[in-house]
């Protein structure tokens, strides 16, 4: 068969109750059921069987599922790695280069837990724009911005979306990482210095999913959108990332790249092609058809798309 249900996860931990029980997340709990759900009704496959479908055309088992997690959480290590041993199932994991090496929070996070603890998401909007207007962008332009960024998805409201997109791609680097800063030690009330070894893995502990049989492929360097950098940025940001996946024993020949945001462009794919790539996934939400779909582009649904 060449159908393909790849579910994409995120955060997998005991929500409620937490110390960020707003957080857009699955529960513990949720994560069990749908595992349960999953291997009752389709074939879990793993990563090198997806590559070898894609590369070599060779056949998936009916209603093949393969399994899917972004962004190097400690989560994944301390809640998903055991259920998935238990199940004796294959997952893929994608964690970002410098989260991991460098303690850094990725802006999507700072921008996720900003959300959970904020009562209202329009105080957030409002804080933001006091914040651009600061530092010099006029009124006009952050209403610009809105109009053309403010729109509602499947998953959030305009006023979320704005956030996110001024603050994951929208303002010059520079400005909007040091806005994101800022309104985390508001909202949030740590640093981000602080909450980067509470959030993701160390390289030892990614090493420990490699040694544990579990996939590890690349999810960037630096977690870019990778469509709105140059070629020459792409090239240096795939490089740093497969330095990354050699350092922790992760395969760097027929690789697997999950692109941060789901985002990409020709160039990329002309640079995947260079460094010896098989597979790409995006965000697309549908079930990949291996013989239609290039090798480079597979959809993804989410995890809300399957029950829990």
């Amino acid at each position: 068969m060449s159908e393909l249900s790849i579910v994409m996860y995120h955060y997998v931990r005991p929500i409620k109750g937490s110390k960020f029980p707003g957080i857009m997340g699955l529960e513990l709990d949720g994560f069990k059921q749908q595992l349960d759900y999953l291997t009752e009704n389709f074939n879990i496959v793993s990563t090198e069987q997806v590559i070898n479908a894609a590369k070599h055309s060779s056949p998936l088992p009916n209603n093949a599922c393969w399994l899917t997690f972004d962004d190097g959480y400690k989560d994944h290590l301390k809640y998903v790695m055991p259920e998935l041993l238990k199940r004796d199932l294959h997952g893929a994991f994608f964690p970002p280069r410098v989260a991991i090496e460098e303690d850094v929070v990725l802006d999507v996070n700072l921008i996720h837990h900003i959300l959970s603890c904020a009562d209202d998401v329009k105080q957030l909007v409002s804080r933001l724009n006091s914040h651009c207007l600061s530092n010099g962008i006029s009124e006009s332009n952050i209403d610009a911005y809105y109009k053309e960024y403010a729109v509602p998805n499947r998953f959030d409201n305009a006023d979320t979306i704005f956030v996110k997109r001024m603050l994951q791609h929208v303002l010059p680097e520079q400005l909007r990482s040091s806005i994101a800063e800022n309104m985390f030690k508001e909202f949030v009330g740590l640093s981000p210095a602080e909450f980067s070894k509470e959030l993701y893995m160390s390289v030892d502990e990614v090493k420990g999913l490699v040694n544990s049989g579990m996939y590890v492929g690349s999810h960037g360097s630096r977690h870019y959108w990778l469509n709105k950098i140059s070629s020459e940025e792409q090239e240096k940001d795939i490089k740093q990332s497969l330095n990354f996946l050699e350092d922790v024993g992760a395969p760097t020949n027929d690789w697997v790249m999950c692109y941060p945001y789901g985002a990409y462009n020709d160039a990329t794919l002309s640079l995947l092609k260079k460094y010896d790539a098989s597979v790409g996934i995006t965000t697309d939400a549908r079930v990949a058809n291996l013989k239609g779909d290039n090798p480079f582009e597979l959809p993804r649904l989410d995890t809300n798309d399957f029950p829990q």
